[in-house]
């Protein structure tokens, strides 16, 4: 983002991935959803979220009672096509190649196999959550409870798409 002072002396931003004009407090661009660096830096050196550093205008929030209806309607086979969607958003959220998204989601479908994917997707939503829940309880939590696992990272999505802040532990 580049700066630049108008005629009335406060500072006017320029969006480094669009170059519209954008306002110096937004955290993200409002045309491209690039992300505001020097309010990212502030974040990180504050020990703010991870996530205020990424740009999150490509997740899509999802009705949560659709996706039940699907998994029943389907017999399960939509929650392939969830982990498959999902894993692709936050790798794009944290800034990881996504070249190997197929593998984890083939993986998803085999049963013993399956549980290199649920923890590779615990590790991936770790990331995204900054650290809210450490991997290892959700590669657990996918073990025992596989819907809780999908609760929290669905409601942590919908909550990037509608540019809602997490709740971060006692927050």
């Amino acid at each position: 983002m580049a700066s630049a002072n108008d005629p009335a002396g406060s500072p006017t931003m320029f969006c480094s991935s669009c170059g519209r004009v954008m306002e110096t407090t937004a955290s993200f661009c409002s045309n491209c959803g690039a992300a505001n660096p020097v309010l990212a830096q502030a974040g990180a050196g504050n020990g703010g979220n991870a996530r205020g550093s990424v740009r999150t205008d490509h997740i899509k929030r999802r009705n949560m009672w659709m996706q039940v209806v699907l998994t029943i309607i389907t017999l399960g086979i939509y929650t392939i096509y969830w982990f498959h969607v999902t894993l692709g958003e936050m790798y794009r959220a944290n800034g990881t190649e996504d070249r190997r998204r197929w593998l984890w989601t083939i993986l998803y479908i085999f049963p013993i196999a399956q549980l290199f994917a649920y923890w590779h997707q615990g590790y991936e939503y770790d990331k995204f959550i900054s650290s809210k829940y450490p991997g290892i309880a959700i590669f657990i939590l996918w073990i025992l409870f596989p819907p809780a696992v999908w609760f929290l990272v669905q409601r942590d999505l919908n909550a990037a798409a509608e540019g809602r802040p997490f709740k971060l532990g006692g927050e």
